[in-house]
């Protein structure tokens, strides 16, 4: 199944519940903790619900800093398309390629920019999940409050058992004016270790910082694509 808004989505879980079908979402594929692996002895009707027609940004507000942003849209179609507005939500793991703003959500995912931009939990506001009982959302975009328990992270890292996410509103912010790509080679990596844990001190973190071995760099440097390929 293909579901297009919020709407469909909704009646796609009431027609699920009417005829006893299990939905598993699909986002970009991309996850490698089995958690979609099914029961083999699940006797119902299984359907497997595809979120990629939902990757549109419906709105970005600047003065606040937020965007409303459907659940299918893939990484790097996502930081493209905030460009136009002249934001980002720096989000960026590994498969940010591949993996969706919905897979990030149910997997509660990290990101290699974490430093400055945060982990996903710290990115979302708001978000819009479609349950077997009804449909989840915040009615404010308040990003915290002091009351009560927030039940935004009982959704993240779900892994989809609680319903189909929709859509979320996330934090944004100003494309940075300056980036600055660096490298520090260590006599060994045990000193690379003592570096790492003594920047960990501090506060002054780079936006994303790795610590690699000779091996880890070749393999790295082999898969790069030439800088006049077409891929």
């Amino acid at each position: 199944m293909y579901p297009n808004s919020t709407e469909h989505c909704e009646q796609l879980v009431q027609l699920a519940n009417k005829h006893d079908v299990v939905i598993v979402p699909y986002g970009g594929g991309t996850n490698v903790t089995q958690s979609l692996y099914l029961v083999k002895d699940e006797k119902r009707m299984i359907i497997s619900v595809d979120m990629s027609r939902m990757n549109a940004i419906k709105w970005v507000d600047k003065e606040n800093n937020m965007a409303c942003v459907q659940a299918g849209i893939v990484g790097s179609d996502l930081e493209r398309d905030l460009k136009q507005y002249g934001v980002l939500s720096g989000h960026e793991p590994d498969s940010a390629e591949f993996s969706t703003l919905g897979g990030w959500i149910s997997t509660r995912a990290s990101g290699m920019k974490k430093n400055t931009y945060g982990n996903i939990d710290d990115i979302v506001i708001n978000l819009t999940l479609v349950t077997a009982k009804g449909t989840y959302t915040k009615l404010a975009l308040w990003p915290r409050i002091s009351n009560g328990p927030d039940l935004n992270h009982l959704v993240m890292g779900s892994e989809g058992n609680f319903g189909l996410i929709t859509e979320a509103v996330i934090r944004v912010k100003p494309l940075p004016q300056v980036r600055i790509f660096d490298s520090v080679i260590f006599p060994d990596f045990e000193d690379g270790i003592g570096f790492m844990h003594a920047m960990s001190q501090t506060k002054c973190w780079p936006t994303s910082c790795r610590l690699v071995d000779n091996s880890q760099f070749k393999f790295g440097s082999t898969l790069k694509p030439k800088t006049d390929s077409a891929w």
